[in-house]
């Protein structure tokens, strides 16, 4: 919340650079500010990553579970693939674990959550639609979501079927 407006301008270069198509270049989320975030810096203190995070209650089959969610993580792309953003995966599961249950995120590229430990779960999900644009409410959803990954951090197993996110979609 108390980041500089120099830092604010960093953040938000490196969000654009990383998510091109997409990202607003107007400001430093998507559908809602994340709660906090974990910022990764080179040694002469230059941002290179980020990840988002997201503490929330869900109900998983009728369950009330505790999720860390990631949102955006990002890496410089003219320095990926030199593992900060598994640094970054890892930063969160320490944060996440004696706290939540499970670290829920939505994947574009499975491969990096697979290696760090995340398994893709297939759950019919129910959320709330935010229009990213408009920042307005559209409806509420109700259906299978692709890239759909947790890791559990807690004592609970994982369990397919109904996930109510009770708010958005990361």
């Amino acid at each position: 919340m108390d980041l500089s407006e120099e830092w604010s301008t960093l953040l938000q270069e490196l969000l654009v650079a990383s998510f091109p198509a997409v990202y607003p270049k107007d400001r430093l989320f998507f559908k809602q500010i994340p709660q906090s975030r974990v910022l990764a810096f080179t040694p002469d203190n230059q941002l290179v990553g980020q990840v988002g995070l997201d503490y929330r209650v869900m109900n998983l089959n009728g369950t009330p579970i505790r999720v860390m969610g990631i949102i955006d993580l990002c890496v410089s792309p003219a320095i990926r693939s030199q593992g900060i953003a598994s640094l970054l995966i890892s930063e969160v599961e320490r944060l996440a674990k004696g706290h939540v249950d499970f670290v829920l995120l939505f994947a574009d590229h499975e491969e990096l959550y697979s290696k760090n430990g995340f398994k893709t779960v297939s759950n019919t999900c129910t959320w709330l639609k935010i229009n990213h644009e408009t920042l307005t409410t559209v409806g509420v959803g109700t259906q299978k979501v692709e890239g759909l990954m947790i890791k559990e951090v807690g004592n609970r197993p994982w369990g397919e079927g109904e996930l109510d996110f009770l708010g958005y979609l990361y």
